[in-house]
């Protein structure tokens, strides 16, 4: 007999209790189970796993101590000696880069260092301390990057923050909090269905977003979280960048495929964490697919939407920045049935398609 939707919860409820099982809320990520969670805790990092990543040559290094350390990815040594770099924030609770793989390894192919904080421990982190634990762990980074080691040099004139969900509110004020904090001015951020935790995002504190910077924010049609995100309010409240400057851009389908709050991520075993055990690794993936099921989203899967959405749109943008032009240029090309001018009263709408 099938079970009514609270027989159902009541069900999760015991299977959690007794197995263990960590729901990430915001978007059916798993949380760290316990043994896990002590790996964070007690900052047992420093490994480097160079040799089983499908990006031809590239390495992988997981640096720091609790939610202060992060991963690191290195392209192939023969990439260019000067290397662009991304600073890859993640969704709440997706602290495993397995989530974003896919686009994780698209970048090292094309020669980007990538920069992937934790930033968080736990899902009672505050976001104050996620924000302050992101800026630290990115401190050492462009440290450890600037340091000599690698057989390249960052290029951080061509350095861009990549956000989701809380990432994508968190790329926002990681930007705003660059000159204060040391850290390299970012020449773009692209913040994907922006969201926060608590409420809304300190708005006045993206009064100090660089004005020198490209701010494009993008959303999905069919984002279930639409009425939690934080687009309206970063646009509005980077009052000081013109509108050659920032966009809103919003991005659907004319498929089956709706472009929904999981869109953005693209998730690649090889890309999971390494340390965690084979049951670590099966809860993982059982409080994923409970989380899914009861709150209706879609496990985020590598297709079209990815290949010829996201990580196009960063492309082009990029290498248009590199040209001397706006990363804004490119969308007309980019995508079709591309209207409106990117303000928040007219903001673009463009059409993915395979």
């Amino acid at each position: 007999m099938a079970l009514t939707r609270s027989a159902f919860i009541a069900t999760v409820v015991i299977l959690a209790l007794t197995t263990g099982i960590g729901v990430c809320w915001a978007q059916g990520r798993s949380r760290p189970n316990r043994s896990n969670s002590a790996v964070i805790a007690q900052g047992r990092y420093g490994f480097t796993s160079p040799s089983n990543l499908p990006a031809p040559g590239a390495q992988r290094f997981l640096i720091g101590r609790g939610a202060r350390a992060y991963w690191l990815f290195l392209p192939s040594a023969r990439s260019a000696k000067l290397a662009p770099v991304v600073f890859f924030m993640h969704g709440w609770m997706a602290i495993d880069p397995y989530f974003y793989g896919g686009w994780i390894d698209h970048l090292l192919s094309q020669g980007y260092v990538v920069v992937y904080p934790l930033f968080q421990a736990s899902k009672s982190d505050t976001p104050q301390s996620m924000r302050q634990n992101a800026v630290l762990a990115l401190k050492d980074a462009v440290a450890q990057l600037d340091s000599g080691s690698y057989p390249f040099r960052p290029d951080w004139s061509r350095l861009s923050i990549v956000g989701h969900s809380f990432g994508g509110g968190l790329s926002t004020l990681t930007a705003s909090d660059a000159h204060l904090a040391g850290l390299p001015i970012p020449r773009f951020v692209l913040a994907l269905a922006p969201g926060w935790r608590g409420g809304q995002l300190p708005s006045q504190e993206l009064a100090r977003f660089p004005s020198s910077t490209y701010l494009l924010v993008v959303e999905g049609r069919d984002d279930e979280l639409a009425s939690s995100r934080q687009a309206s309010v970063i646009v509005s409240s980077t009052s000081q960048l013109p509108e050659s400057r920032k966009q809103l851009l919003v991005l659907s389908t004319d498929t089956n495929i709706p472009i929904n709050h999981s869109a953005p991520l693209a998730p690649l075993e090889a890309y999971r964490n390494p340390a965690l055990s084979p049951a670590e690794i099966r809860r993982q993936k059982m409080a994923t697919f409970i989380f899914n099921r009861l709150y209706g989203q879609k496990p985020g899967t590598i297709d079209f939407v990815d290949y010829n959405g996201y990580w196009k749109l960063f492309d082009r943008a990029n290498q248009a920045l590199d040209r001397g032009d706006s990363p804004f240029s490119v969308l007309s090309t980019t995508f079709q049935q591309v209207s409106g001018d990117g303000t928040l009263v007219n903001p673009r709408r463009a059409v993915v398609r395979p």
